[in-house]
């Protein structure tokens, strides 16, 4: 009771001289004529606050900065499902209390639960999913979320000189002049009728909402930040991504284009080139080779105005192409033989960052590479912790004596009227039926000695736009090589320089000179 005394005590100090010199200055304007005129420009302030303050606290740039919601590069399909369970936990600020939002067990509270929610997620049946965590993981999750949130919130002005303590007061104070506010409005009419209304009437709609929202926003802002920054980490924690420690992380998942081929960063892509025996793989190689080794004037020229970043066009030329051992196709029934060579073909595929399926137009059946394509994506429907790398089918062959007129390149493979333009849109149509989605583009080339067409004017320039799933693909699979490392190898290297760091100092110890009596 005494203390609420004495929090009286002092809002009485704190507002009485501002009600009084508003009194004196409302008899003051009421003796000189000014009291309309003074209410008016009172009323169309308060609607200028409302609309800018509404407008500002909501959109937030001004004076919060953007939470970034948008999914990280380093998400599987597994952890794209687990983000939205983490965006489910921070619509929880919009039902919450302003009071409850300062009170700091909250977020002790949504961080356990948002731990163990992503917990069930990795590991439904576990009864204790978060005992397998190691601890340095944990540690280096919160280490970043820690670090992350801190940067947010010096963006704010001031954010860095707010304590748990000041937010509660600073709260109580504004509850305390609010209600002061809402006695003197209604007290006002007593004294000033026409003042009085207009007050309440702008205090009530307009202002009162606003600086509701502008201290809520502020507070639920922060709270959407927390469970922002945590949840992202919690999900690079459970997908085993932390294990690298916080250093090397940041320095993999840092903003802007990522140096290739170092170490300890991201190799080169690596771009698979499948298909069955003698369907033309080699060839298609040898002809990107070639075209990569030139200026590729070509394929800028076809991808001008396109927003292909320029260094999409080193990537291509720094890529790895890994000619994947061809499939056997017997005929039509299947053997034993053949499925062996598929699987052979899909284990080797599925290590690289894009597939390029070559087709042959001349075989009158593509069943063999229907069955391959969809065993190579059901290997990544089976390990959803990886990222379904960009797909594109080549149809080879269409430049042979078997597809009618000796019509030469350029051809038209869209609206061309030759037997050949018109063979090869009957046999696209055909193949979308059967491959799988996962398939994004079938690309018709020409392969042959004497005049080759496709593959510089339309294959590179259909890669390079897939480059981002690619390099997505990429980013994923160079985390699970880290993270799934060999544990007794890790230990031992921990030892052994444990061991050369005791030996150093051993010889060092030694070799220092012995002080003299």
């Amino acid at each position: 009771m005494l203390k609420n005394w004495r929090a009286w005590i002092l809002l009485a100090l704190l507002v009485g001289p501002i009600l009084a010199y508003m009194g004196f200055g409302t008899l003051w304007l009421l003796q000189h004529g000014w009291l309309l005129i003074a209410s008016l420009i009172w009323f169309v302030s308060g609607i200028f606050f409302a609309i800018f303050a509404a407008r500002w606290t909501k959109t937030g740039r001004p004076v919060l900065p953007p939470i970034d919601w948008e999914i990280p590069r380093t998400f599987s399909k597994t952890d794209r499902d687990a983000w939205s369970l983490v965006e489910k936990e921070a619509d929880l600020a919009e039902t919450v209390s302003l009071e409850t939002l300062t009170d700091f067990d909250i977020y002790i509270t949504t961080g356990r639960h948002l731990a163990k929610t992503l917990a069930d997620h990795y590991h439904p049946l576990s009864t204790d999913p978060i005992a397998n965590v190691a601890l340095v993981d944990l540690l280096t999750a919160l280490e970043l979320a820690a670090e992350d949130l801190s940067q947010l919130c010096r963006q704010v002005p001031g954010g860095d000189m707010i304590t748990p303590g000041y937010w509660k007061k600073a709260v109580q104070v504004a509850s305390y002049i609010q209600r002061a506010s809402d006695v003197y409005s209604y007290l006002l009419p007593i004294f000033s009728p026409v003042t009085g209304l207009m007050r309440i009437g702008t205090q009530q709609w307009m202002v009162k909402p606003a600086w509701k929202n502008m201290q809520q926003n502020l507070l639920r802002w922060f709270f959407r930040a927390y469970v922002n920054r945590l949840g992202v980490h919690l999900i690079e924690l459970y997908s085993g991504r932390l294990s690298i420690g916080a250093k090397q992380y940041r320095k993999l998942t840092r903003r802007g284009e990522i140096p290739l081929g170092k170490e300890g960063e991201i190799p080169p892509l690596r771009i698979a080139v499948a298909g069955a025996r003698r369907s033309g793989k080699s060839r298609l190689v040898a002809l990107v080779n070639q075209a990569r080794s030139g200026d590729m004037s070509l394929v800028r020229a076809r991808l001008q105005g396109s927003g292909i970043d320029e260094s999409s066009y080193d990537r291509l030329k720094g890529a790895e192409w890994i000619e994947v051992p061809g499939y056997t196709v017997s005929g039509v029934e299947e053997t034993a033989r053949d499925r062996a060579t598929r699987r052979e073909a899909v284990e080797r595929a599925v290590d690289a960052d894009m597939m390029i399926l070559v087709i042959d137009a001349r075989h009158d059946s593509n069943i063999a590479d229907s069955a391959f394509a969809q065993a190579w994506d059901r290997w990544y429907i089976e390990h959803p912790e990886t990222e379904l790398p960009p797909a594109v089918a080549v149809l080879s062959g269409m430049d042979g004596p078997e597809f009618g007129d000796d019509w030469k390149p350029p051809y038209n493979w869209e609206r061309g009227q030759s037997s050949r333009e018109n063979m090869a849109r009957t046999r696209l149509t055909a193949l979308r039926t059967t491959l799988p989605p996962s398939v994004t583009e079938i690309v018709p080339v020409g392969l042959s000695e004497e005049s080759p067409f496709g593959v510089v004017e339309l294959l590179l320039p259909s890669l390079i736009v897939q480059f981002h799933r690619a390099e997505r693909s990429a980013l994923i699979r160079h985390f699970r090589k880290l993270s799934s490392r060999s544990k007794a190898r890790r230990l031992m290297s921990q030892v052994g320089e444990h061991g050369r760091s005791l030996l150093k100092n051993l010889r060092q110890r030694g070799a220092s000179p012995t002080t003299k009596s």
